[in-house]
């Protein structure tokens, strides 16, 4: 996990050295993807408590066994110790199924004191699910065997055996949740697996009908989810306008939505994540993406881009390009933004991007952000970095367009910032170059480039924009789970006593003087939860509110109506068109390499004679190949006198 960390002024720089825990990939090619030396201690330590805890469950269940055989068939003893075996793996399934609902509470207040990102969360979220489910499993078809094996088996139909088979369906669920999550599912169906997903209700549900005593473990975490969940709601139930959308060269979308005029849901970290339903396209789906800045944006507003390469995605650009015929009025509900807090790139003097396709995003927000500090004149109190290697890795050329996204402007002569970009294309097609001559010429040479000659390849290429012709437009809400440190707290303590005390009365007037069956108690638990959330933390959401109320009015914005163009190049659509963007602002230097990839060693040989003595920062997002090669990198370079930090980005989230 990443604190989050004061920046430190020029004299307490932290000097070269050896790769920390976090940054260092100790296991490579592991079946969960790069795991550093803090990954891999952490689950280890997961393990050891765990299975102390297992052992010592069936250490004193087997004495009990073993001192008082007179309780038990004698040539049953070992069949009863399989039994309270098989028992206690269902016991110790609820440890990873209590911690797997914290990093998926997007903006609790527990991540948020872990200076954990959500972002990297959800991976510790992935992993203790299939714990979960593996522990499960065993403690599931380890029963099955054993009333099968001693002539029990009406102990898991039977209507008699209501728990059990609550446990078993529950179990059932929990597969198919588990089975859907997997990349191949999810990828290919996102909707499918996100309806799916949902289901956890349900397992829930018959998982407290199965064992009502199990809930002790799991209820503070699941009170945090729940709390998160009841504010993402009323974010969400806000329709947000759209302001604009600029198609791209390559296709993808930029949306820009407008923000409050209070101000607390200004994106204030450069790798802030938002997650956006767009109605008009699908009312199930939700997709995150990274916030992307520009220079000259009003910070009243935030902008997302989108890469079309799915059926969402490209529905989205087909209505964009299609519906043309009134003026431009697209609504979105929106969450967040949920931020990393640490800020961990600016601990470096030297930084190392590498991004894959849609990866280039959140690094591109890295690299205006140190920008922008640079503008603010804070480089004169703390060191921030002061050279810059982007990597950056696409299959056509059109897809480098993202970079104009950037405004470079005279930052860079003006402080010393040195900013390279190496380009590769990685198509090999020789279809894929018929509008560039200026490139497709290189394609059998492989020697580097110079990213004018990219410049001059597009140079008939102009952006296309459609605003809004709306005067007043409704804005993100504040109201939220990312929202106010205080308010949220408030809301999740508030929220917590509200559930004690109900449950509490729900003990001493209901449980107390009527033996319930697992059913009933789990009905009165689930109603004591949503009454302590709604009633105690709704009450303090309704003064948030009124709060907000009363300091905020709708933003206004004046805009001119939308002007719709014929595309010279595509007589079957209607492309919009509003304002053309120039090329001037296209001012990075580097090369550009066509029908190649990098190789990664000569790479960083390179590197490491070029910032001899630096500790230099490398962060990584893309496929998961390329996580694993510049992993490798990190790992065989990190040694005196240049070490290479290691950080990845998720990149399928």
């Amino acid at each position: 996990m990443r604190k989050k960390q004061r920046r430190r002024p020029l004299q307490e720089q932290r000097p070269s050295g050896l790769p920390s825990l976090i940054t260092y990939p100790l296991w490579v090619r592991s079946p969960l993807g790069v795991l550093t030396t803090a990954d891999i201690l952490l689950i280890m330590g997961f393990f050891i408590v765990v299975m102390y805890y297992f052992g010592r469950k069936c250490y004193k269940s087997f004495k009990i066994i073993d001192t008082y055989p007179y309780l038990y068939d004698p040539n049953s003893g070992a069949q009863q110790k399989l039994y309270e075996a098989f028992r206690y793996f269902g016991t110790i399934s609820m440890i990873p199924f209590a911690l797997l609902w914290v990093p998926v509470a997007r903006g609790s207040p527990l991540l948020r004191l872990l200076g954990m990102p959500f972002q990297r969360a959800v991976r510790y979220h992935i992993w203790l699910s299939c714990i979960m489910i593996i522990f499960a499993s065993v403690h599931g078809t380890g029963f099955i065997v054993f009333f099968l094996k001693t002539g029990q088996r009406t102990k898991i139909y039977s209507k008699h055996a209501g728990y059990t088979l609550a446990g078993l369906l529950a179990w059932i669920v929990g597969i198919a949740i588990w089975i859907t999550s997997l990349p191949f599912f999810r990828r290919r169906w996102q909707e499918f697996f996100f309806s799916v997903h949902h289901a956890y209700t349900v397992f829930t549900l018959l998982l407290l009908y199965h064992q009502i005593n199990s809930y002790r473990y799991y209820i503070i975490p699941l009170l945090l989810f729940l709390v998160d969940r009841f504010l993402r709601f009323l974010q969400s139930r806000k329709l947000v306008d759209v302001l604009s959308a600029k198609i791209l060269e390559s296709d993808a979308i930029e949306l820009r939505f407008p923000l409050s005029s209070v101000g607390e849901a200004l994106p204030g970290k450069a790798l802030s994540t938002w997650c956006i339903q767009l109605p008009s396209v699908s009312k199930a789906q939700w997709h995150f993406f990274n916030t992307a800045f520009t220079q000259n944006t009003d910070p009243k507003e935030v902008a997302i881009i989108i890469k079309p390469l799915g059926g969402w995605t490209n529905k989205l650009l087909k209505q964009l390009l299609s519906d043309t015929s009134r003026p431009f009025s697209f609504k979105a509900r929106v969450e967040g933004p949920y931020d990393d807090p640490s800020d961990f790139y600016l601990e470096y003097q030297t930084l190392i991007l590498v991004g894959g396709g849609i990866g280039i995003y959140p690094l591109l927000a890295i690299v205006e952000d140190i920008l922008i500090r640079y503008a603010r004149g804070e480089n004169e109190n703390t060191r921030l970095p002061t050279s810059i290697e982007l990597y950056y890795c696409v299959h056509t050329w059109q897809d480098i367009c993202v970079l104009d996204l950037v405004e470079l402007n005279n930052v860079l002569e003006s402080f010393g910032l040195q900013i390279k970009v190496h380009a590769y294309i990685t198509s090999r097609s020789r279809d894929d170059y018929q509008a560039t001559p200026q490139l497709q010429s290189n394609m059998a040479t492989n020697r580097p480039l110079d990213l004018d000659v990219y410049r001059i390849a597009r140079s008939t290429w102009n952006s296309r924009t459609l605003r809004t012709n709306q005067n007043t437009v409704s804005p993100v809400s504040d109201l939220s789970a990312a929202g106010s440190n205080i308010w949220v707290g408030i809301i999740t303590i508030a929220s917590m006593i509200g559930y004690f005390v109900i449950s509490g009365l729900a003990n001493l007037h209901i449980i107390r003087y009527y033996e319930l069956s697992n059913y009933n108690h789990a009905h009165v638990l689930l109603a004591s939860v949503l009454l302590g959330i709604l009633v105690s933390g709704g009450l303090f959401a309704f003064f948030w509110h009124s709060d907000l109320s009363s300091k905020n009015e709708n933003l206004r914005i004046t805009t001119q109506p939308p002007q719709i163009v014929s595309d010279s190049a595509s007589s079957s659509v209607r492309r919009p068109e509003v304002n053309f963007e120039g090329l001037e602002a296209f001012t990075w230097k580097g090369d550009l390499r066509i029908c190649s990839r990098p190789e990664w060693n000569d790479v960083f040989n390179e590197l490491g004679r070029k910032y001899k003595g630096n500790m230099i920062g490398v962060i990584v997002c893309g496929p998961t190949s390329m996580q694993q090669d510049v992993a490798i990198q990190c790992k065989k370079h990190s040694a005196y006198p240049s070490s290479f930090q290691y950080y990845s980005l998720p990149f399928d989230f």
